[in-house]
């Protein structure tokens, strides 16, 4: 059975409790900021996974505004499910990236290597 990708969350941390429980902290879903350039010092993007068993790899990659080239993209991060009802969290740390205009930057999700998702973050210029 393929997994399931149940969540996308931006947040600025992860912090990992008992009990395969998490806690999100500062969940948005845009940036509204002064200028740009800008440089976004840290947030993490927590996907979770579930509906499958077995051992896979997700990987993020950031897409421009324009999706004409990769800004960054994480490490493969590895993980197994056991069983169909278990859920897996992974999170993963955005650091120093630098928007270069306003726009829609888009994450996408891979899963063994094949795309799954596009989740895009909206980025906007404050108003005066």
């Amino acid at each position: 059975m393929e997994l399931t990708l149940r969540n996308v969350i931006f947040c600025d941390s992860v912090v990992p409790l008992p009990d395969n429980k998490i806690v999100c902290y500062g969940i948005f879903n845009e940036v509204t900021a002064d200028e740009y350039p800008l440089n976004y010092p840290h947030f993490c993007i927590m996907c979770s996974w579930t509906n499958g068993t077995g051992f896979h790899i997700q990987q993020v990659k950031l897409l421009n505004s324009t999706k004409s080239l990769i800004v960054t993209q994480s490490p493969e991060q590895y993980f197994t499910l056991n069983e169909e009802t278990e859920t897996a969290y992974i999170t993963t740390d955005v650091n120093q990236i630098i928007f270069t205009e306003p726009g829609a930057y888009n994450f996408q999700i891979f899963l063994d290597h094949k795309l799954m998702d596009e989740i895009p973050l909206y980025f906007f210029q404050r108003e005066d």
